[in-house]
Formats: C-alpha cells, structure tokens, sequence
C-alpha cells in the first residue's frame, strides 16, 4: 500500500520531524511505500531532510491556528489511499507500525492517538496521530480549527447537547475545550468510525519508556505531563514530547526525551 505521512514544521519543529522519520524507518515492516511530505507552517527556519515539503501555509495570528491551517491545507495534497497526519514531536517505537495502521484503516475509516486527561473528547484520534483513508474527503472535509475567543487568544468552552454526547464520549453538559482538532469526533455524524490507542502519562506504573539514570529521571518528573506515550495491545507504540515549540531537540528537555526513546529502541533492535 501507498501511505501518505504528512508532518507540519513550525518553530523548532525540523529536528524534531527528522528524529520522527529516524524513530519510523528504524521499525517500518518494509510492506508499504511510504511518502514522507510536510507543510511549512508559520515559524520554521528549516525543512527536515527526506521529506517533500508541498505547500506553505498562512499566518493565522495565532499557534493553534497556525497548526490547524497547516492541517486543513495538507488535505489538499492527499494522493493515496491511507493518510497519516502527525506531529513532527512524535516519535513512533512499534515494530510494523506501518502495517498496523493499514490494518487497522482496513477495519475503521480513522485511528491513532486518544487523549487521556482534561477537558478533552475520549476514544477517538487526536491531532497528535490521525490516520485516516481518503475516500472521507470525498465526502467530508476535515476542520481542524479551534475556536477562539473574538478579540482574546483564550480558547472557548463548549458545552455537550444530548445529541452529540455519544460522539465526544462524554456526559451532556461536559465542557470540552476547543483547541485544535476538538470537532474532529462529528465526523461520525457522516458515519465514519474510529478507533484509538490510550494515552499514558509518564507518571502511570505502565510507562515503557526507560531512564538513563535517577538524575535523568528525576530531571524528568520536573514535567511530569511532558512526555506521553500511546500502547498497542500493551506495547509501546508512539511517544510525544509537549511544549516542543519552547524545547528544541537539541536542548535539555528534547535531549532528556531523546535519550529515553534512544534507550528504548537500543532494548528493542
């Protein structure tokens, strides 16, 4: 099969997109091709090697907006079958993690990354990891734009109806915030299905991701809600570091993230 794998290069976002493509090419399951492609999006003073960059997109004046445009303008340049939009701070660690997606878009129209905490919608793909099959935009196109308090950067507040509790996964009158991707459930209006690996903090007892050291962990728990991972049938499958627009990889905080996935993927090869 032919996969589609966009990223989106905003500020520091080049390295971390590279590493991305380092952490995917180390467990592909060579049965798929992949087309590795980006959007450079507002910020970036750099394009990761390896990746064809299609489109640039515009400066909506704010960074949640900005990664929502460069999401909705990747939809544009969609030329096969499966399709996978991810954050270029992720890191994917599952052996065949190609042929599971595939597998898994064979069974359910999306799948990929769930959140796990907040004001969020549940057992449904994020914005992190969302692969999906094209033949939805033939009869949707994808929004993933938040909504914004007119004349403030504060994201708004939604309130859950009755008629749309079934799709976020939460109770009627649960707020949900409004940040990027939040509408993405709706798509089930259409009669889309999903599917979504859980979240795991970094804080659970059922972390995978090792420590160099006590130092290296403790450093770590500085920011406990920093480094997520998302479990495949129990195992490892993708990691994401938060905050990475302030943390570029080759600083303190990329670094100590690195050298756990580095750790990881020394125990699994």
């Amino acid at each position: 099969m032919k996969i589609d794998f966009f990223t989106f290069i905003g500020n520091n976002s080049a390295k971390y997109a590279w590493f991305l493509k380092y952490t995917c090419e180390k467990f592909l399951s060579g049965k798929h091709k992949i087309h590795w492609k980006c959007i450079k999006s507002v910020g970036s003073n750099m394009l990761p090697f390896g990746y064809e960059c299609v489109a640039r997109s515009e400066d909506k004046g704010h960074n949640s907006m900005n990664h929502a445009a460069a999401m909705n303008l990747a939809q544009k340049y969609v030329e096969h079958d499966y399709v996978i939009f991810i954050d270029a701070d992720v890191a994917i660690l599952y052996k065949g993690w190609d042929d599971i997606i595939v597998n898994e878009l064979n069974n359910y129209d999306c799948f990929g990354a769930s959140y796990g905490h907040g004001m969020k919608y549940v057992n449904f793909p994020t914005v992190y990891l969302f692969a999906f099959r094209s033949y939805i935009l033939d009869k949707i196109e994808l929004d993933f734009s938040p909504e914004l308090i007119e004349g403030d950067e504060s994201v708004c507040r939604y309130i859950i109806p009755k008629e749309e509790s079934e799709y976020f996964g939460k109770e009627e009158g649960s707020v949900l915030k409004c940040d990027t991707g939040w509408k993405l459930p709706l798509i089930k209006k259409a009669g889309f299905t999903g599917n979504s690996m859980p979240m795991v903090l970094m804080t659970s007892k059922d972390s995978q991701l090792p420590f160099e050291s006590i130092k290296h962990e403790e450093f770590c728990f500085q920011k406990p809600s920093h480094m997520s991972e998302w479990h495949y049938n129990g195992k490892l499958f993708a990691t994401h570091k938060q905050a990475s627009r302030n943390h570029p990889l080759d600083g303190e905080w990329g670094q100590a993230w690195k050298k756990r996935i580095e750790l990881y993927i020394k125990s699994m090869l």
